[in-house]
């Protein structure tokens, strides 16, 4: 160990990196001291430490942050994750799972891990409201109301409207829920109530009830939503008059310009060919079950929604420039919406391996549609603002130390859909992983302790 009369010895240094400053918003050349789980010295001076990390030629970023996926305490998906450099996840939008929370919150996790509450699977579900088709009541409001403050006190991040799941909510359910979110200065996440040609419609009950309420509001998964059919840039053009006109809005994309998601779920009611442009049954394929790989055809659509609605569907329906015309948008941040439905090795979507890696690799170095201080303040500081998690997002002193160490030159995705690839294949070009100060991944390899993560919670301080 090199010491130097009382000089400070640090538990870890990562020795000769260039610096996302994602806050000054500039690149440098400096030495990273961690002590425990913080960073304690950023610096161009030679530094000691216990053990050494060389970055000499590599670039070194905040940890990235995936605040819309569907891990949900899913080892192996959060795997997945922080070999692509999430280091924190979000999550609760189809489950809030106590005995998870607890687990997470004594025990740990791989990677950080919070929650939204989601309106239909946690708050509609305690008030008695059973179909997904019904108007809650007045008093049935009142107990979600009242529910949704107690889970905002608890450090929830928000409430999530996947709307398109729940048809039966009224927008005096919508408001009046909302309105809990805004008392305690959290967010409210929504998945629009339509997709495709068909989404442009409703966007004025979301901005009804933003103007009433006063609430942040952030919109969920646009490429997925509204990235096919020509729907993008009408999309884009009325969120850009929403924030003009004073509404707090923002949303995020994937990068991928298919989706994934269960083919028992609403995205598939009738008339679905319809928003996504007039496309076939051969524009999907399944890809979990024993259908796995195959496209679809009528009868094998019609089987699978009747008797096995949770087999996940890739919809390849998107428009290959919504990608980039979204990215483009500051206020637009990228997710992964990972792990929606059934996941294990060789069955799922690339988004929960590739994600980051691709926003990179392929939309900064190959084709030069944002730089890498935009596409990297997209997965860091402008989310941990956003949704008020107030340690990580940044390389500063006294936050936390999760740190993604990666090869700007290499950096890119490797997973593929079930048809063309393994949608958990690990990509390539991140070199390091930390999170809250250890090393969990080497070289593409989940190493240490698979508990460092912690449970997360959003301030609701303004």
């Amino acid at each position: 160990m090199n010491t130097c009369g009382n000089e400070k010895v640090y538990d870890l240094v990562i020795r000769d990196g260039t610096v996302i400053d994602v806050v000054n918003e500039c690149l440098i050349q400096a030495n990273i001291g961690i002590e425990g789980e913080k960073i304690g010295a950023i610096t161009k001076e030679t530094i000691q430490g216990t053990h050494y990390i060389d970055a000499k030629g590599l670039m070194i970023s905040p940890g990235f942050i995936d605040f819309h996926s569907h891990v949900d305490g899913k080892a192996y998906a959060a795997e997945c994750l922080v070999r692509q450099g999430g280091t924190t996840t979000l999550g609760g939008e189809r489950n809030l799972n106590g005995k998870i929370i607890k687990e997470i919150a004594e025990e740990g996790f791989i990677i950080n891990h919070g929650f939204f509450v989601s309106q239909p699977f946690v708050l509609r579900d305690a008030a008695g409201v059973k179909s997904t088709y019904a108007s809650a009541s007045d008093k049935e409001i009142g107990v979600m109301a009242e529910l949704a403050g107690k889970f905002m006190e608890f450090g929830a991040c928000g409430i999530c409207f996947p709307l398109e799941l729940i048809p039966g909510v009224s927008q005096k359910e919508f408001i009046e829920i909302s309105k809990v979110a805004r008392a305690y200065n959290k967010i409210v996440t929504i998945h629009i109530r339509k997709d495709g040609s068909e989404a442009l419609d409703t966007f004025d009950e979301i901005f009804e009830m933003a103007i009433e309420t006063g609430v942040k509001v952030h919109l969920l998964e646009l490429m997925y939503m509204v990235g096919m059919a020509g729907t993008m840039p009408k999309a884009l053009e009325l969120i850009d008059q929403a924030r003009k006109s004073g509404i707090d809005i923002t949303g995020d994309s994937g990068v991928y310009d298919a989706f994934t998601v269960c083919i028992g779920t609403g995205v598939f009611d009738d008339g679905w060919e319809r928003s996504y442009g007039g496309r076939s049954y051969e524009s999907l394929i399944v890809s979990s079950g024993i259908h796995m790989g195959e496209r679809c055809n009528e009868k094998l659509f019609k089987e699978l929604r009747e008797k096995s609605p949770s087999t996940l569907i890739t919809a390849f329906v998107g428009d290959h420039d919504a990608v980039a015309m979204a990215l483009k948008k500051d206020y637009i941040y990228v997710s992964t919406n990972a792990a929606d439905g059934p996941f294990y090795p060789t069955c799922g979507s690339p988004e929960v391996a590739g994600t980051f890696p691709r926003l990179i690799g392929r939309y900064v170095r190959q084709e030069r549609e944002l730089s890498l201080m935009e596409a990297i303040k997209k997965i860091t500081i402008l989310p941990a603002r956003r949704f008020n998690l107030q340690h990580i997002g940044s390389i500063e002193v006294g936050k936390n130390a999760d740190i993604v160490i990666f090869h700007y030159d290499t950096i890119i995705d490797r997973a593929g859909y079930v048809n063309q690839g393994s949608p958990d294949a690990l990509p390539i070009g991140i070199h390091y992983v930390l999170v809250n100060g250890s090393v969990v991944v080497e070289k593409g390899a989940v190493v240490g302790d698979r508990k460092r993560g912690k449970f997360v919670t959003a301030s609701d301080e303004v």
